[in-house]
């Protein structure tokens, strides 16, 4: 399993910004620009290139919801 596979299954602990069936969004823990969060699927993919085009849709289509919180 990779790291945010772990952290999808909250075995390694984060600050949840946003959650729901398909996404998580968390904090970045370096927090080198405040807010700075890190949105992925909850499906495992290697990286955006592995994206079809209903994963981008259900990830990106919550980005404006997930930047105003």
């Amino acid at each position: 399993m990779c790291i945010f596979c772990d952290i999808i299954d909250h075995k390694i602990p984060s600050k949840v910004v946003y959650e729901d069936d398909n996404v998580l969004a968390i904090l970045d823990i370096s927090q080198v620009t405040y807010g700075h969060t890190i949105v992925m699927p909850k499906k495992h993919v290697a990286n955006i290139f592995e994206y079809d085009e209903d994963l981008a849709s259900a990830v990106f289509a919550r980005i404006p919801k997930i930047a105003r919180a």
